[in-house]
């Protein structure tokens, strides 16, 4: 509980400091939840890549991507839905430790939903889907 109200305020202190207008008018706060843990996971993903030790047999790293998936399975399921995108795009940059802001993070959520590769994948097959790595490479080659 305490963990979801640290969320919303983080939240309300994204949207009262930041100066993208776009993002502004996000309010669904389970997309933002959402996009944070995606970024969370995107940075943490970036980490093991700058390590070079990013592969899908690192318990740590198939738990992230994991974490990404489950992300766009969310996003995927909300195309349609704009307020859902914004608020999603304010919940990379919350998650992206500074290291996401809110052009990476639109950038981020339009690979997302254009995003084949992870089509299917779960915790089942993430190790022997091939496009799984790919794609995650496409989406940390966008985080600078």
């Amino acid at each position: 509980m305490m963990k979801k109200f640290s969320l919303i305020m983080m939240f309300v202190a994204l949207l009262g400091a930041t100066s993208c207008g776009s993002l502004t008018s996000a309010t669904d706060a389970t997309a933002v939840a959402s996009g944070a843990a995606c970024g969370r996971a995107l940075i943490a993903l970036n980490n093991s890549k700058k390590a070079g030790t990013l592969a899908l047999t690192n318990p740590t790293d198939i738990t992230n991507m994991l974490a990404v998936i489950t992300a766009y399975n969310s996003l995927k399921a909300n195309k349609e839905n704009s307020n859902y995108k914004k608020s999603f795009a304010t919940g990379l940059v919350t998650g992206g430790s500074g290291i996401i802001n809110a052009t990476t993070a639109t950038t981020l959520t339009n690979m997302l939903l254009n995003s084949t590769g992870l089509n299917g994948v779960n915790s089942n097959n993430i190790a022997s889907t091939a496009a799984t790595l790919t794609t995650m490479g496409q989406l940390l080659g966008a985080i600078k």
